[in-house]
């Protein structure tokens, strides 16, 4: 039984050193053929010319967000209201006020997400009115749900 317990550690060795070995020879090949690794960054030369995503899209899409607040798809206005909680601004604080009026619960609380991240004094007003409503949308459900 010893026997077999040597041959398979012997085996193992030989495996993970000729493994090893491999990797040594194919890392040296494979710097000589993409022409090597900066030795600053340890990443290869190729990947540090890659254009900056700045450049390849618009600096501020503000202005589309704010008109996909009026899609008929409500995931488009959901991702215009996260997405306009980074932004600040009296139009954006204004189209996210509106948007609290949105039929649809996850825009509108998206909508309130967006507000408080801004934190835009104007907004306290539309906020506690919103959440006064939501209050009383859950209060009335929670009734429905028990009177069931």
């Amino acid at each position: 039984m010893w026997q077999l317990e040597v041959k398979i550690i012997a085996l193992t060795l030989v495996y993970f050193t000729g493994w090893f070995m491999f990797e040594k020879v194919f890392s040296v090949i494979w710097s000589r053929l993409t022409g090597g690794a900066d030795k600053d960054s340890g990443l290869p030369r190729a990947r540090r010319k890659v254009v900056p995503i700045a450049t390849v899209t618009p600096v501020d899409q503000t202005w589309r967000y704010i008109k996909g607040l009026s899609s008929p798809d409500w995931r488009i206005r959901r991702i215009s209201c996260i997405q306009l909680g980074d932004r600040r601004g009296t139009a954006v604080v204004e189209a996210l006020i509106e948007a609290l009026e949105d039929p649809r619960e996850e825009v509108s609380l998206a909508a309130g997400e967006a507000l408080t991240r801004i934190g835009d004094p104007a907004a306290i007003e539309a906020l506690t009115s919103h959440c006064g409503r939501l209050e009383t949308r859950s209060m009335r459900s929670y009734e429905n749900y028990r009177a069931a």
